[in-house]
C-alpha cells in the first residue's frame, strides 16, 4: 500500500493566526485569575458592609451618650432653676424687706398726700401723645 502523504492546510495569514494564538494564550492565562478577582471583590464587598455597620453601630452610641449627657444636663439645669426660685423667693418675702427697711431706718407713712395735675395744653389736642415725644402728631 502507498502511504498517502496528507499535507497541511496552508494558513493565508500566519500574522493574524499567530497573534489570535497570542491572544488565546493571554485569555487563557487571565481566566485563571478571574476567579481570584471575583473572590476578592466578594470579600470586599463583605468587608465593607461590616464595616459600615461598626461605623453606624459607633455613630449610634455616641449620640446615646450625647442623649444622655443632655439628660443630665438638663437636670442639673432645673434643680438649678429651682435654687434661683427659692431664692428670689427669699429676697423678695415681705418679711426680709420689712427687715431691711427696719434696718435702714424706714418706717410706713403716716400721711399720704394727693397731687392732681392739671391738663397740659398737647395732652388736650392729642389724648395719645404720652405715648410720644409730647408734640402732637399733627403736621
Amino acid at each position: 500500500m502507498t502511504a498517502l502523504r496528507l499535507e497541511a492546510p496552508r494558513i493565508r495569514n500566519p500574522r493574524t493566526a499567530r497573534s489570535a494564538a497570542q491572544r488565546r494564550l493571554v485569555r487563557n492565562h487571565r481566566s485563571h485569575y478571574a476567579v481570584h478577582g471575583r473572590i476578592a471583590l466578594g470579600v470586599t464587598a463583605v468587608l465593607l458592609v461590616c464595616l459600615s455597620y461598626v461605623l453606624l453601630t459607633a455613630n449610634i452610641t455616641a449620640l446615646s451618650y450625647a442623649v444622655e449627657r443632655a439628660h443630665e444636663q438638663r437636670t442639673e439645669l432645673e434643680l438649678q432653676t429651682a435654687r434661683f426660685d427659692d431664692q428670689i423667693a427669699t429676697m423678695t418675702s415681705d418679711d426680709r424687706l420689712a427687715a431691711v427697711a427696719a434696718k435702714l431706718g424706714m418706717v410706713e407713712p403716716t400721711q399720704f398726700l394727693r397731687v392732681n395735675v392739671g391738663q397740659t395744653p398737647w395732652s388736650a389736642q392729642n389724648p395719645l401723645a404720652f405715648l410720644g415725644n409730647g408734640r402732637s402728631q399733627e403736621r
